[in-house]
């Protein structure tokens, strides 16, 4: 289809002959304006699309995370001991697993369109449903009203799955891997330092749990009232092209018996290499954890006001990392397939080794310094994934890709504790656990060293190549 400046030029080269060579300047002119203005309002609507997408799920989680501690105080004074809470943990990480793959697909749909697209329908709808779990919680009394409200908020709060479908579709298909990841990073930035500010602000502010849900509830509706501003992405004139390349190459590949046909680019070669590897670097944090929280108590004595203290540094260190470390990085170091693939392979190599030497240590100085490497890689090579895995699906398949990714991360969430939990019992206390997260990670960098720049670099052009 031909926007009005080519239309404008079609015309200008069909009366050529008749026109006068001031007159083909002066069209000339005309048409190079009008091409200027277009791609000045295109990118006008992409910044307006970020800075708003990032918005309302800034307060989203600002929301969600500002009655955290009414919340656990709640749940305490109901008596929910440690079986109920790990059944609650266990139950909302299997809901999101199902929710984020549902969400993410239903959101690529068009049939939507008309009222205002399926992205800010079920963005509205998380909104929603975190402010129907919030209300709950609030006026629960008892344990079972606390179920009820978590449930529509762990299947239908995918919001942060949509908005990376989004956000990709802002993008064309020149921008470099450096802007798209300098996108998704400030996205997850601005989660970063609203889960950091979040309890801050309902420890300090709020004394109550009623004042603090009513702030929720602000926040919850300048949320939506971001999400109404968005604009909508600007179409490709290659998805037909990218639509037959990834039915082409997921047929070929063989593994429709494994992966739901509703998403076809979650059965591409890239697609698989990216969900083994998120898997991999799930289950290795779980499993760390369950021996690294232990760690912390005895070794540390860690309180309240001292886990308060190691999680905003996680959160911040996150946010700057997403946010500005990883933009950095790719520009100057990552701008081709083979910097992308160093780049990945160090972060591996930081998460597996400086995980290790953390647990080795008794400097609570030591155990920072070496988290903040590791949180850095960590919000690096997750930066780059979503950056790169926007170029395997079309548009009309990214949010279902996402959300079955996210769903991987949700599977690793519910089995990683439990295989932690039985190495050290049937294995080794420690070296059990250890060992797990040094060989899961050794598999990370096995698979970025001798197969990311071959398959999901390169492969899905590859594929294209092969159809034309």
């Amino acid at each position: 289809m031909c926007g009005p400046a080519e239309k404008i030029l079609v015309a200008a080269k069909e009366d050529g002959a008749t026109r006068t060579p001031k007159e083909e300047r002066t069209t000339k002119n005309f048409v190079s304006d009008k091409n200027h203005a277009i791609t000045k309002d295109l990118v006008e609507s992409e910044h307006q699309g970020f800075l708003y997408g990032t918005l309302s799920l800034a307060l989203l989680v600002t929301a969600a995370s500002v009655v955290m501690g009414f919340y656990q105080s709640k749940r305490d004074t109901l008596g929910c001991d440690v079986q109920c809470i790990g059944s609650m943990t266990s139950a909302r990480s299997t809901l999101t697993l199902v929710g984020s793959t549902i969400i993410g697909k239903c959101s690529d749909s068009k049939a939507l369109d008309r009222v205002g697209g399926a992205r800010r329908i079920f963005l509205i709808l998380g909104v929603v449903a975190c402010a129907l779990d919030i209300l709950v919680s609030f006026r629960a009394t008892a344990i079972n009203t606390l179920w009820i409200g978590m449930i529509p908020s762990s299947l239908f709060q995918q919001n942060f799955t949509v908005l990376k479908a989004l956000f990709m579709e802002y993008h064309d298909e020149s921008a470099s891997a450096a802007e798209r990841a300098g996108r998704v990073g400030k996205l997850g930035m601005g989660v970063g330092l609203a889960f950091m500010a979040g309890p801050l602000l309902g420890s300090v502010f709020f004394k109550e749990h009623r004042t603090a849900a009513i702030f929720a509830a602000f926040c919850l509706l300048v949320s939506i009232f971001f999400i109404m501003l968005l604009p909508n992405p600007p179409k490709s004139t290659t998805i037909a092209l990218k639509e037959k390349g990834i039915k082409k190459s997921s047929s070929s590949f063989g593994l429709r018996s494994f992966v739901p046909d509703v998403v076809p680019a979650a059965t591409t070669r890239p697609a698989l290499f990216i969900m083994v590897s998120r898997i991999c670097m799930g289950l290795s944090f779980h499993i760390f954890q369950t021996i690294w929280a232990v760690a912390l108590r005895e070794r540390f004595s860690f309180g309240p006001k001292d886990y308060g203290q190691y999680y905003a540094f996680i959160g911040f260190g996150f946010a700057i990392s997403q946010g500005f470390v990883a933009k950095y990085l790719l520009k100057n170091f990552g701008a081709s397939d083979q910097g992308r693939k160093h780049l990945l392979s160090v972060c591996a190599l930081i998460l597996g080794c400086g995980r290790f030497i953390v647990y080795q240590t008794h400097n609570i100085v030591a155990v920072y310094a070496f988290f903040g490497l590791i949180i850095t890689a960590l919000g690096v090579i997750n930066t780059i994934f979503t950056a790169d895995t926007s170029k395997i699906a079309s548009p009309s398949e990214l949010g279902g890709l996402f959300g079955v990714l996210g769903s991987m991360e949700s599977l690793a969430g519910i089995s990683g504790p439990i295989l932690g939990g039985l190495l050290a019992r049937y294995v080794h206390p420690i070296w059990g656990p250890l060992g797990a997260v040094l060989s899961l990670y050794g598999v990370v960098f096995a698979m970025i060293c001798f197969g990311y720049e071959r398959i999901v670099c390169q492969g899905k052009m590859v594929e294209t190549k092969k159809i034309i």
